[in-house]
């Protein structure tokens, strides 16, 4: 049944054969009969080849030399219609409502890209045979084929391939009519109850409406009931089609072939896999490993193959194309697909074509395993060519340093690679491959996806715009995917409802305020999910919104040549099996441990603001004493990373060997992007103003000159001088640039792309180099090590004790969606904007329990500690306190940097602790446990001990390494009894 549809789907490439007899030409106009020379002015009068009705000409259409097929090569052409009003059009119709007709078009719509929203929404006529009110009228409308019919409403025939030959028909038989496309029938109608007395071409009855693009020819038929044979009594070249059909065949045999041939991480089987996991991966260890499993055919055109960690699965079925079939979370067996979409979609020259996947599901709530063979393919779709696979990627190079938890670099795993080919209708794409991309790993319930745009022709084309995934997914679903890209950063991630830093001027636009490459919305084809009362609208949270995109919120915009291929940024895709706060935020952590696993480096910063070289060397001196290990030059001044000044770079060499020899690394801050202007050749110019300016101040734009300039500089400061950390403050958060005369951009659409990529090249680098980046902002799936735990610049100006309850609030916060080692805190022994004697802790002697204090919480909170003063240290007593609850960080490193769960926030009225867990060391967690209040405090805390992975038992060691055993309940709760002083701190450690 396939194979007939096939034979009869295929493409358009085609010529008109007149076959012979079944049906009965009415009239037929073919414009190409005449012979023509391109742009020379059509007749007046087209008189039809069969048939009576001589046509009148409205403006000035002309001909064109293009026709479907082997016409072209014969000498014969269209007609051209402009889409201004040019047209053909006939005083009266052709026919009867219901009598048994076909009426069919050659059309050849061209794609106008200077059109406006207004104009992109007003339908275009092709052919009137009476009038939208009373008749059949063909129309071309946001990219989709259209028929009217009269009194019962319009049917989409099918996509709009502009600039490519498209046969489309209707047939009425027996009062039930059909609508076609290039020979595949596409859809039903009702037949309308009268025809008007009007036939045009490429215009409405009105004159308006008008078609932009080639007509070929056009035929009204009739045929006796059962005699109409849509195998052989179109107006397409049956011969080619058959030829086409025999192609695809053999093609889909030599995939299938393919796919079951081994490869790295495939297996052969004759069922799928579909097992429940037992272990919790939270907790456990789940070792198996990620494979590719490919069901072996039974008729060697069809098959089934499956990515598979046991964890998650992802199903492909291949038929005519290839479709996502299933997306399960092996932890809860919960199904995530509810229909078939494109694995990707992509605008090349102002064209959207869809990759892969399959039409004609018959209900978008659900998918039957029945409704696969049925399935069709688009023409107008990249088809599958080949499947490939291989060991993951390493995204950037790293190499585990500064404490790092140990892990496999690049990620245990599985990649996928799928090969995408144009169909013979795709003729503007024909040299264009598009690869699909999935990395599963090994223990993480995860999938990364990614596309890669080839074009091997001689042509460069633009990519304009893409999803790079589409999924429909089940509304129960819907939280319980977290989806990010690593195409991250502030602008981008930036929300209208977010952290209100930023105030805008009125609604603001996609390239200020992201909202992340992910987007939830609501899916057109998808019309039978239920509708809601408006009222329970905050209720319900608006199911309906469960069609999954992930594309930018602006370009690429990027041009793809035979030298230059298109990489996109990478989804992660990661299936939670539950809707707890904790577990999916665990998860999340999880994924970057995993997946960008310099976030685990570990170092205890001191931070100081001279350039004096004795007092940095004493400051380095301290730092050595007390076990400090990196080393930053804070604002202001930081240090100048372009400044080759020769004096200038001795200093920073001198210092950063001097503390080297005492096992310190070193660096410095600067404001090197996000509000500082450069220079107006070099500075972004503002999208809505079209002079310099930014959203953050002014920024330079880094896909400008300055870019050759300044980041030499700086590679070779850092080798000369030996810098090893990047301190960077407003790296590229987002700021778009209109200039068309910057060498590394062309326009507003590709700016952000552009100079998102040359930040990713610039933090790749220092990876390579084995640096530390600490930077205010959301790299961490490209390299980042560190941000802010919290940011408020203001609260570095409060006094020590609001600081300390506040910084707990920054920590509790700030750990749903960071482990520890992601976000920094700093320590201020001095004011950072203010010389009030109020706001520091000098002298330091005489605020060591107020010291003592912020050091435990921050070292206990396991975050990049950085403390910044003029020293660390003025009396042997400061000197022993700060030695002490260094070493004690340094003891308790491993569970001290290891994920914190939330007990409860902060609020100065009652204790409250930051507890770690890890169940995959020997220390299973720690509890810091703080008494804000001025009263001491005797009580037993609950503590969810779950995700120690510890059942039935623990012990527990105090501060006073006092060690006692304790029995945990059903729900692995510790009930811990604490006595805290006032103002104090405790802490206990958890092992088996």
């Amino acid at each position: 049944m396939n194979l007939k549809r096939m034979a009869m789907g295929a493409a358009l490439i085609t010529l008109c054969l007149f076959a012979e007899a079944k049906v009965k030409p009415v009239v037929h106009y073919n414009f190409g009969k005449s012979g023509n020379v391109t742009y020379a002015v059509a007749p007046e009068k087209l008189t039809p080849v069969t048939g009576k009705g001589e046509l009148f000409a409205i403006g000035r259409p002309v001909f064109y030399a293009d026709a479907p097929g082997d016409k072209k090569m014969k000498g014969e052409g269209g007609i051209l219609f402009n889409g201004n009003g040019d047209g053909y059009k006939l005083e009266g119709a052709f026919g009867s409502p219901a009598e048994n007709q076909v009426l069919e078009i050659w059309v050849k719509p061209r794609l106008d890209t200077q059109q406006g929203e207004k104009e992109k929404e007003q339908a275009q006529v092709l052919l009137s045979n009476g009038t939208a009110k009373e008749g059949y009228v063909f129309v071309h409308r946001r990219g989709h084929w259209y028929l009217i019919s009269g009194g019962s409403g319009r049917v989409e025939i099918g996509e709009v391939l502009p600039n490519a030959w498209t046969h489309l028909a209707m047939v009425m038989e027996e009062g039930k009519g059909t609508v076609w496309m290039n020979g595949k029938k596409t859809g039903t109608f009702k037949p309308t109850k009268a025809i008007a007395p009007h036939f045009s071409i490429a215009v409405s009855e009105e004159g308006k409406e008008a078609f932009y693009g080639e007509i070929y020819e056009v035929r009204y038929s009739t045929f006796a009931t059962g005699k109409f044979n849509p195998e052989s009594d179109f107006l397409l070249d049956y011969k080619k089609i058959k030829e086409i059909s025999k192609q695809r065949l053999a093609e889909r045999r030599v995939l299938v072939q393919q796919l079951e041939q081994a490869s790295a991480g495939k297996k052969i089987v004759t069922e799928l896999p579909d097992v429940r996991q037992e272990k919790d991966w939270l907790i456990s260890q789940v070792e198996e490993p990620a494979c590719l499993f490919v069901q072996k055919s039974e008729d060697g055109l069809t098959s089934k193959f499956q990515l598979n960690n046991g964890l998650v699965s992802r199903t492909f079925y291949v038929g005519e194309n290839i479709a996502c079939v299933e997306y399960k979370n092996h932890s809860n067996e919960a199904e995530f697909l509810r229909a078939v979409k494109p694995e990707a979609r992509v605008c090349i020259d102002s064209v959207w074509y869809e990759v892969g996947g399959l039409k004609g599901q018959p209900e978008l709530s659900y998918l039957l395993d029945s409704w696969y063979a049925e399935m069709e393919a688009s023409d107008l779709a990249f088809t599958l060519e080949k499947v490939e696979t291989g060991l993951p990627l390493k995204r950037y190079p790293w190499t585990p340093k500064y404490n790092a938890v140990p892990t496999d670099w690049p990620a245990k795993g599985l990649r996928m690679e799928m090969t995408f080919i144009p169909t013979e209708s795709m003729v503007n794409v024909k040299d264009v491959k598009v690869k699909v991309n999935y990395e599963i790993y090994q223990g993480l319930p995860l999938i990364a996806k990614w596309i890669e745009v080839v074009n091997e022709g001689k042509e460069t084309v633009l990519l304009n715009d893409m999803e790079c995934e589409v999924l429909a997914v089940n509304q129960d679903q819907v939280k319980r995917i977290h989806v990010e890209s690593d195409f991250s950063f502030a602008l981008v991630n930036a929300d209208i409802e977010g952290s209100a830093l930023m105030h805008y001027a009125g609604t603001p636009k996609a390239y200020h305020v992201g909202s992340s490459t992910t987007k939830w919305t609501v899916d057109k084809d998808y019309n039978t999910w239920a509708s809601h009362n408006q009222a329970e609208d905050k209720f319900l949270g608006f199911p309906h919104h469960n069609l999954l995109l992930s594309k930018l919120p602006m370009g690429p915009c990027t041009k793809v040549s035979k030298e230059v291929p298109f990489k996109s940024y990478i989804t992660f895709e990661l299936l939670q099996d539950s809707d707890d706060r904790e577990r999916q935020s665990l998860g999340h952590r999880r994924m970057y441990k995993k997946l960008a696993p310099q976030t685990t480096e570990s170092l205890i910063s001191g931070g100081i603001t001279s350039h004096d070289e004795t007092k940095l060397k004493g400051f380095i001196d301290q730092m050595a004493e007390l076990g400090l290990e990196q080393l930053d030059i804070m604002a202001w001044p930081g240090i100048s990373h372009d400044n080759l000044d020769s004096a200038y770079v001795q200093l920073w060499r001198r210092v950063a060997s001097y503390a080297k020899e005492r096992g310190i690394v070193m660096g410095g801050y600067e404001l090197q992007v996000a509000s500082r202007g450069r220079g107006a050749e070099v500075d972004c110019i503002h999208p809505e103003t079209g002079k310099p300016g930014s959203l953050f101040g002014q920024s330079v734009c880094i896909a400008s000159k300055w870019k050759d300039t300044y980041y030499s500089k700086m590679w070779e400061f850092f080798d000369k001088t030996g810098l090893m950390t990047y301190n960077m403050d407003g790296p590229y958060h987002g700021d778009p640039c209109a200039s068309t005369v910057h060498p590394y951009h062309a326009c507003l659409e590709d700016s952000q792309w552009q100079q998102w990529k040359t930040q990713v090249e610039v933090i790749h680098e220092l990876q390579r180099r084995g640096m530390y980046i600490p930077i205010p902002d959301w790299y961490f799936l490209n390299g980042q090590c560190s941000t802010g735990m919290g940011y408020r610049e203001a609260s570095a100006n409060l006094t020590p004790q609001q600081q300390l309850l506040l910084g707990r609030q920054y920590i509790y916060d700030g750990t749903w969606h960071k482990i520890p080692t992601m976000g920094w805190m700093t320590l201020q022994l001095v004011g950072f904007y203010t010389n009030d004697p109020r706001v520091g802790l000098e002298p330091l002697c005489d605020n060591l329990d107020r010291y003592e204090a912020q050091l435990m919480q921050f070292l206990g909170s396991g975050c990049h500690l950085t403390i910044r003063g003029n020293r660390l240290y003025d009396t042997p007593e400061t000197k022993q306190m700060v030695s002490r609850c260094i070493d004690w960080f340094k003891e308790y490193r491993d569970i001290l940097t290891s994920d914190i769960i939330h007990v409860s926030r902060p609020t100065g009225r009652d204790l409250d602790c930051m507890m770690h867990v890890n169940p995959f060391i020997k220390h299973k967690g720690m509890v810091v446990v703080f008494n804000p209040t001025d009263r001491d405090i005797t009580k037993e805390m609950r503590l969810p001990l779950y995700y120690t992975g510890l059942k039935g038992k623990a012990t527990v060691t105090a501060s006073d390494r006092n060690k006692q055993s304790f029995s945990l309940n059903q729900q692995s709760e510790l009930l811990l009894p604490v006595s805290i002083k006032a103002q104090g701190v405790s802490w206990f450690l958890i092992e088996e």
